[in-house]
């Protein structure tokens, strides 16, 4: 198969573990989020993101990650100062608002997923996850595939190493080959690839630092939408991002649905 025309960069919030404390609202949520794009706007996003570690950090090598950000931990310690965090934020929106991509999100409640059908029958909630974020994937190809004209994709996520990676790769295996749950049909032929792509933090691809930075504020929404942000006070930063997101960057339907689209949240 020729190279794909779009690729998903994938993020994942929170973990799959069933067996912890899932009345916390810490370990209660597992998201996986994805922002898709072209060659073409991946090249524009990565010159943009360089030129911005250069003006705040003074290196184009810094890896951004939203939790060191937040913080101001070295090396983002020049955040510290307001001025400069809000210079920071608006020309990060400015980013976020001009480069052209798709985002979905999926967000599994674990605790609800434990309660419906118990720890022993409870599904995997990364493989739920990974599949509902593969399968409107797919639908979104293939509603761009006219005329004739297939529009392929692949899926790069980042490496976390040892068996989370193993893991990864055997569920993304099954569930192309249609051995999910809800078995997915024509993976074949819309994506370009049997195997995620995984790469490491450190070889610093604009595209996983990218859906790093939106992933939170993603799953915030989607928490807000279902009633479930109540102890959540986010920032205006993260809602000014939720808006670029809502305004026309989360996959949506013909006429504007987000939901069961852009986003998923499950068990409802």
């Amino acid at each position: 198969m020729n190279a794909p025309s779009f690729r998903m960069y994938v993020d994942e919030n929170g973990n799959y573990n069933l067996r912890e404390d899932l009345s916390n609202d810490s370990n209660r949520f597992l998201c996986l989020s994805g922002v898709v794009m072209q060659s073409s706007a991946h090249n524009t996003l990565d010159s943009e993101l360089s030129n911005l570690k250069l003006r705040y950090f003074c290196s184009k090598e810094v890896i951004l990650h939203r939790r060191e950000l937040v913080s101001g931990k070295p090396p983002f310690e020049a955040l510290k100062d307001t001025d400069t965090r809000n210079s920071y934020n608006a020309d990060l929106l400015q980013i976020m608002t001009d480069i052209d991509y798709l985002v979905i999100s999926i967000l599994i409640d674990k605790k609800a997923l434990v309660d419906k059908y118990t720890i022993i029958k409870a599904h995997d909630p990364y493989a739920l996850a990974l599949e509902y974020l593969m399968q409107r994937y797919l639908y979104w190809l293939q509603c761009n595939s006219k005329q004739g004209i297939v529009v392929t994709g692949d899926i790069l996520a980042e490496s976390r190493g040892g068996r989370e990676d193993r893991i990864t790769k055997e569920t993304y295996k099954l569930i192309h080959s249609g051995k999910g749950y809800n078995r997915l049909k024509g993976a074949h032929k819309y994506f370009s690839s049997k195997e995620i792509k995984l790469k490491k933090k450190k070889e610093n691809i604009a595209g996983l630092q990218f859906v790093d930075l939106i992933s939170h504020p993603a799953r915030r929404y989607i928490l807000s939408e279902n009633g479930l942000a109540h102890n959540i006070k986010p920032t205006s930063f993260e809602k000014d991002i939720v808006e670029v997101l809502i305004k026309d960057k989360f996959r949506r339907s013909d006429n504007g649905i987000i939901e069961g689209y852009g986003t998923v949240f499950f068990p409802k």
